[in-house]
């Protein structure tokens, strides 16, 4: 894969309490893409294949560490993950602030999205510890639309006394994503404008951000990178400060879980009991549900029961055409291509209720390189996901008010 491209579309509609903006159709780029700032450069099929490996079991680690604790204590103010955070697929592009004087432009930046975190933050000067250049470093007496919170703020809830301190009548906050990694700063609010996939710039006024003047261990973000655009449901999350509604329950208001109730692989019902998806508790551990998370390369299923299950129904399937394994790239499920070539790849699709069906076409399940083909799916420990590579070309759609998840095929292609 010598020039390997990506696209997805995030479609969020948003009911806004301050602004004309009906809708935001934003434009995320993967990390890994030509209009990426992070592009590695020309990638071979099997270097893409262990890229999106790692990326995934590194997330998965975070992910199961972030679980780990008492449910009754599962939020991210008092959860104390032991991995530090792992860069996501999908960066988004913005500018931030309005310029003092006319003859200064906005110049772009770029946030990690991250679908399990729920705050957007973005390194300031002064900075204590920044990993990225000065010239990439938000600048607030730039801007004259930049404000700090004040402590009476909804946003900033002193009730936690680990997240929020009010320190000289402004709103401080210390943000956890894993040991050691953490942001501390001043909540702030200031002109955001989002790149749209519309082209231009949606700008939204008084967007809640922390200024980020502490920032440990983000050094995996890569330089270019100026923080992560929190897109869970927490109040200080992007989501949330666009949506008048907020979420009530204490497990959608950090994840996008779905009720998921079988899965197929091409026309093949791996037929699993009915609760097998639903979200438990187990010793005092959240597990089970399943979650679509765009952070993750592919989709994951639990083991001990899941994994085996969908990963068994694959090898059924590939039985009949008497390939030989390949052992590569951390992935089970993978056979050597046959030297008159081999086309017959599954679909694989995801059964939720009220039969309502998610297909990922065969392109979207297995990766080939040279030699060898592998199905994306991997281990977890904790619950289950819908990974970005089972979502490309697909337009998601997150309506929060409603509380629903809509898709349609695209082609995301058009950007190459």
């Amino acid at each position: 894969m010598a020039r390997a491209l990506y696209g997805v579309f995030l479609v969020m509609y948003f009911t806004l309490a301050s602004s004309a903006i009906q809708s935001l159709q934003l434009r995320m780029i993967h990390r890994d893409s030509i209009y990426s700032p992070l592009y590695p450069g020309n990638l071979t099929a099997e270097e893409h294949m262990d890229r999106l490996y790692n990326y995934t079991t590194l997330r998965a680690k975070m992910i199961e560490s972030r679980m780990s604790s008492a449910a009754l204590d599962y939020n991210t103010t008092r959860v104390q993950p032991r991995v530090e955070f792992v860069p996501t697929l999908y960066v988004l592009e913005l500018v931030i602030g309005t310029p003092r004087h006319a003859r200064e432009h906005r110049k772009a930046r770029y946030l990690m999205m991250d679908t399990s975190s729920g705050l957007v933050w973005l390194q300031c000067q002064p900075c204590i510890h920044c990993w990225s250049p000065p010239a990439v470093v938000f600048d607030p007496r730039s801007s004259q639309s930049f404000a700090p919170v004040p402590c009476n703020h909804p946003l900033c809830d002193l009730r936690i006394p680990h997240q929020f301190q009010c320190i000289n009548h402004q709103c401080h906050y210390t943000y956890m994503y894993g040991h050691p990694s953490l942001t501390r700063g001043v909540l702030a609010t200031e002109t955001f404008g989002f790149a749209s996939d519309r082209g231009g710039f949606e700008f939204v006024h008084n967007f809640a951000f922390g200024c980020s003047h502490d920032s440990q261990n983000f050094n995996t973000l890569g330089s270019v990178v100026s923080g992560i655009a929190g897109f869970n449901r927490k109040r200080t999350s992007f989501l949330s400060q666009m949506n008048q509604g907020q979420a009530n329950d204490i497990h959608s208001e950090i994840d996008y879980f779905v009720s998921l109730i079988d899965v197929s692989v091409e026309n093949r019902r791996v037929g699993f009991p009915p609760g097998t998806f639903r979200v438990r508790i187990e010793h005092g551990v959240l597990k089970g549900g399943f979650f679509i998370d765009s952070g993750s390369a592919y989709s994951s299923f639990n083991t001990g029961g899941p994994y085996e299950r969908v990963k068994n129904t694959f090898e059924e399937y590939f039985h009949r055409f008497r390939l030989a394994h390949c052992h590569q790239h951390g992935f089970e499920v993978c056979y050597k291509i046959p030297r008159g070539g081999f086309n017959a790849y599954p679909s694989m699709t995801f059964h939720f209720q009220n039969g309502n069906d998610f297909m990922a076409p065969p392109e979207n399940v297995v990766v080939i390189d040279q030699r060898c083909f592998c199905v994306m799916i991997g281990k977890s420990q904790t619950v289950n996901t819908l990974g970005a590579y089972q979502q490309r070309n697909y337009q998601m759609s997150f309506d929060i008010q409603s509380r629903t998840i809509s898709y349609a095929p695209a082609d995301c292609t058009r950007d190459a």
